[in-house]
């Protein structure tokens, strides 16, 4: 990303290339058949879509596309004459059969049954004729009970269900004393599992991780409303208070919308002491709720108070289309409305800033480069690296291979100091 009319199509956004070819296979040479049995389709709506890529960089291309009749529960789809190689896993549900990726509300799902669009966790190599099975997930359907990714050798995960919390928690296993930590927030992704990738590959280079949910789990709000920064003052206050935890080494990572929260909470917090932000928003946009598409509320309260926000401009929507034209108009359109700035200047530590210059998702490149300019001419009194990669678009994480290790590159810099 994966909040906003658009936001109910970040998914989409990094699928849409399964929707760009209409054919049920682009090979015309004789190759290898791959199966895929999906799982947990909610009805015999319109079709299932898959779609196969071998580009590390660009996973969700279309090299080879299947599609097939939906049918409740399970639906298989059939690629043929693969070529020999890796290939990531995409698949979606168009359950209108409009022939568009709109998610939510359709369902999707990755290969392996990855939690986050990760090529490395998402492909398999293809020598020969093989099957695989993907399971569907829907954005607004309340998760029960996931503990993300598992640990990795080396790593001890902990469940962390205190005062409302719904977060995994992965430590070091034979750490020596104690240890930096980071609390990690997704986007406009249901959940942790995404995140909890992310928590397990810091934890097994020393770092500990929090990955927090916020909404779609057991216990939290169904969708991205309405969600009190309270709760993540808690989790917070949680990781400071662990014997295994140097409360005095403690940082954040935001990705995507959930660059709001890790900002916020980093400008209230001094003891945060590093921040990262990944197609970061320089802004509080609004809220989003799929049981109510043309709803327009806060996404975040502090006090019992909704905290002001931008609205994107919904008359730029095209479910075909990049969604970053509806995001650039809002903040052209933004003029002297100070209060929905996220206050950068407040914070205190130093800041690393990635993005993608090619994000059709939002204009993430342009809100890191305006937070740059603000803390320059601030003074703010912290280093400051904004990352933009020239080639890439909303998924950072997972479509350059350098940019997980600059993440925990700059959190074991910063917080071991």
């Amino acid at each position: 990303m994966t909040a906003l009319i658009p936001a109910r199509h970040l998914t989409a956004a990094i699928l849409l290339a399964m929707t760009l070819c209409s054919c049920t296979s682009l090979a015309q040479t004789p190759g290898a058949t791959v199966t895929v049995t999906v799982e947990s389709v909610r009805s015999d709506g319109g079709q299932v879509t898959g779609s196969l890529c071998n580009d590390p960089k660009t996973p969700f291309c279309s090299t080879y596309v299947a599609h097939t009749k939906a049918a409740p529960g399970r639906s298989v789809l059939v690629f043929e004459g693969v070529a020999p190689g890796r290939y990531s896993l995409s698949t979606v549900h168009d359950e209108n059969g409009n022939g568009r990726t709109e998610v939510p509300p359709e369902g999707y799902g990755f290969g392996n049954n990855s939690p986050a669009p990760i090529f490395d966790l998402s492909s398999f190599e293809v020598a020969g004729d093989r099957a695989t099975t993907v399971s569907l997930n829907y954005y607004g359907v309340t998760r029960t009970g996931s503990r993300g990714i598992d640990p990795p050798e080396g790593v001890v995960r902990t469940d962390i269900r205190n005062d409302g919390l719904y977060g995994q928690l992965y430590t070091p296993k034979n750490a020596t004393g104690r240890v930096p930590a980071v609390i990690l927030i997704d986007g406009s992704t249901p959940g942790l599992d995404g995140v909890s990738v992310l928590a397990a590959s810091y934890a097994r280079e020393g770092v500990a991780a929090l990955a927090l949910a916020y909404f779609g789990e057991t216990g939290l709000p169904s969708a991205m409303t309405n969600i009190r920064l309270e709760y993540f003052k808690t989790a917070l206050a949680t990781l400071k208070a662990r014997r295994e935890i140097d409360p005095g080494k403690i940082g954040v990572l935001g990705v995507s919308r959930g660059s709001e929260p890790a900002i916020l909470l980093a400008a209230d917090h001094h003891d945060i002491r590093a921040i990262v932000a990944v197609g970061p928003s320089a802004v509080v946009w609004q809220g989003y709720d799929p049981a109510t598409p043309e709803a327009t509320v806060a996404a975040w309260t502090a006090g019992g108070q909704p905290l002001p926000f931008l609205v994107a401009d919904a008359a730029l929507y095209d479910p075909n289309g990049p969604q970053a034209p509806m995001f650039v108009s809002a903040l052209a359109k933004l003029g002297t409305r100070s209060e929905v700035l996220l206050p950068v200047e407040k914070i205190h530590g130093p800041l690393l800033l990635m993005s993608g210059k090619d994000d059709r998702v939002w204009p993430s490149a342009t809100m890191a480069q305006s937070i740059e300019a603000r803390l320059l001419n601030s003074g703010f009194a912290h280093d400051v690296e904004n990352i933009v990669y020239a080639g890439s678009g909303h998924s950072i994480l997972g479509s350059e291979s350098d940019a997980i290790s600059r993440t925990l590159a700059f959190f074991q810099r910063t917080l071991g100091e």
